[in-house]
């Protein structure tokens, strides 16, 4: 029987899911913080200067159809620098794959449900995640195409419910600052939205049922979720004022509580809450699983699946123990997360894209394969 492939709609689909992540929720207070009223421009620029990043790993994709992104940069930077090039991306998975569960578990700890331990939130969305990676990736592809609908359904429907609540005058003025901190925000909002779209490298084009037209589907992910996370940080401003945006941990969710539908309908930031928590389900397990294959292509281990368990054991403890308090979550946020998310999700496509035609391009590589 021949094996099932993704989908151009799954493929669509796992990009947004991968791209958008934690950034509808989080990202709006750093933009609002950086750029002020004008963050919403910030989140505009970039989606566009992130194009030729995600159009370049797409090439990479369409020049190597039988190599998946560890296969590729090993190919291409040759020994011993391609194992340290794909080792640094195998440790951003790994880093991330520990990280979202901290965020589920202080976000439902401090907003729904702050008598229950962060641990025990932890380990029933960890399970979770690893149980759909044990099931593989044409199972969990699937259901994510139905979580994706519903996510984007209530996010929408959120959308609409709060326009009534925007001032157009909390926008004013118009880049009173420059053109600067718009360029700065942007960049903070690409390591949410644009790096970790090279985890979708670990699928395409080997596990597309049509490379060719899932490379696009790859860039219209990525469009959607530009939108997203547009119309969050533009919401947020419209509705909060940037003032009390860059104040607020989690301003889509402060946002969600100013809906009201008459006099019964009150407090339905579930939509928001249940959206948020399906995407961080979803680029879990697309990390998770990036990371158990990329280990095992990098110790050259035949079946990846013997490693999710001991590695669901591990983003378990380091999960309630990676950020000491919240004071150094934010500062880890700034100085710590973006360069380096930028350099893995960014700087190494592009020097890997540079690095195939300096060294010969389709030519060189036409016939080349691991040894």
């Amino acid at each position: 029987m021949e094996k099932t492939k993704v989908t151009d709609r799954q493929m669509c689909f796992l990009t947004f899911g991968v791209s958008l992540g934690g950034s509808v929720l989080v990202v709006a207070a750093l933009m609002a913080s950086i750029a002020k009223q004008d963050a919403w421009l910030g989140a505009v620029a970039t989606v566009v200067l992130g194009f030729p990043v995600i159009w370049a790993l797409v090439f990479l994709g369409r020049r190597f159809p039988d190599k998946n992104y560890i296969e590729c940069l090993q190919t291409v930077w040759g020994r011993p620098i391609g194992y340290v090039v794909s080792g640094l991306s195998v440790y951003l998975w790994i880093m991330l794959s520990y990280h979202i569960p901290w965020y589920v578990g202080d976000f439902m700890t401090s907003q729904s449900m702050p008598e229950t331990p962060a641990y025990v939130i932890n380990l029933v969305f960890i399970a979770a995640v690893a149980i759909a990676v044990k099931y593989g990736l044409q199972a969990f592809s699937r259901a994510f195409e139905i979580f994706i609908l519903i996510s984007a359904s209530l996010f929408l429907l959120a959308t609409v419910l709060i326009l009534p609540n925007a001032k157009i005058e909390n926008l004013q003025p118009f880049l009173e600052n420059g053109l600067s901190p718009v360029f700065k925000s942007a960049f903070f909002l690409f390591a949410f939205i644009g790096c970790p779209v090279y985890t979708m490298m670990m699928i395409y084009p080997t596990e597309a049922e049509n490379p060719k037209s899932a490379g696009k589907s790859i860039l219209t992910g990525y469009l959607f979720s530009g939108v997203i996370s547009f119309l969050a940080i533009i919401l947020s401003i419209l509705v909060l004022g940037w003032q009390i945006t860059a104040n607020t941990r989690y301003p889509a969710y402060r946002l969600a509580k100013e809906i009201e539908l008459g006099t019964i309908f009150t407090r339905i930031e579930f939509i928001i809450f249940f959206s948020w928590i399906l995407t961080q389900f979803i680029i879990n397990t697309m990390l998770f699983y990036s990371a158990v294959k990329g280990i095992a292509q990098l110790f050259r281990l035949k079946d990846h699946n013997k490693l999710i368990l001991p590695f669901a054991l591990v983003v378990f403890v380091m999960s309630g123990i990676v950020f000491p308090d919240v004071f150094y979550q934010e500062n880890w946020i700034t100085f710590v997360w973006a360069p380096f998310a930028f350099i893995i999700g960014a700087v190494i496509p592009l020097l890997t894209f540079i690095l195939y035609f300096v060294r010969g391009g389709k030519k060189k590589f036409s016939n080349s394969h691991l040894s």
